[in-house]
């Protein structure tokens, strides 16, 4: 099945996508301090992939993933005018987003058992020529059982992860996004890898995935790469505390 399942990645952003140049998003910034109407729509424009992915990663099947994105960039304008230039844009915004991101997971836990219950997951979409239904549902079902399990690892060390394995971030990246040293970063994901995949080989579905860690990763990178559904209909308008 494994052969089938994880044959190529159908998405519109993979993890091997490079986030904007620094360049970029200095002018973006600078183009909004003087005034430009369009700066902030041209920002939206150019990292609204790099926010749905880091909050599509760390939420899973989340309805609410559309109005998180658009929540997170809401803070970010309110708070562009703080930014001093110290990171790369691209870094602090995808902080800003994993803190929005954060926030909406401790509503989510205060939210009656019931509110769950409709809840899906995010369209897999597969227009290969090959396209078959069945390995569709597989990858859905597979898709479950991985986001169960990372809502089962501590904050701190599932956000190294997911920026690093499955966002594709460097560990250089990371350390700016988090704002802890390059090895505190090393550590976390060290634990979080270990963590994550003893519970996988556990799992029917996920202990499927590779027969070795190296394996097993780049099979899960392809799973969970991101699909951004809305960019098919074309343009439109500190992490948690909790360690473990």
């Amino acid at each position: 099945m494994r052969g089938r399942l994880f044959k190529r990645s159908l998405f519109l952003r993979d993890r091997g996508d490079a986030p904007p140049s620094d360049e970029i998003g200095q002018e973006l910034v600078a183009r909004w301090r003087r005034g430009d109407q369009a700066a902030f729509a041209d920002l939206f424009k150019t990292y609204r992939n790099l926010v749905y992915g880091v909050l599509y990663h760390l939420l899973g099947n989340d309805p609410e993933l559309e109005d998180v994105v658009q929540t997170a960039f809401i803070e970010v304008f309110r708070s562009l005018g703080s930014f001093e230039g110290r990171s790369k844009l691209s870094s602090w915004i995808a902080r800003v987003g994993l803190h929005v991101g954060y926030h909406h997971l401790r509503r989510r836990r205060s939210r009656p058992a019931d509110y769950d219950v409709e809840r899906t997951m995010p369209e897999l979409i597969d227009d290969s020529p090959d396209a078959d239904p069945e390995r569709t549902l597989e990858r859905r079902e597979a898709m479950r059982h991985v986001y169960a399990v990372l809502a089962t690892i501590a904050p701190r060390k599932r956000t190294v992860f997911v920026l690093n394995d499955l966002q594709g971030m460097s560990q250089e990246e990371v350390a700016e996004i988090v704002g802890s040293n390059i090895a505190t970063v090393r550590t976390r994901l060290f634990y979080a890898r270990k963590e994550f995949w003893k519970k996988a080989s556990r799992d029917p579905v996920l202990s499927k995935l590779g027969g070795d860690l190296s394996k097993g990763a780049a099979a899960l990178a392809k799973l969970t790469a991101t699909h951004d559904s809305s960019e098919d209909a074309g343009d439109s308008a500190d992490a948690d505390d909790d360690d473990g």
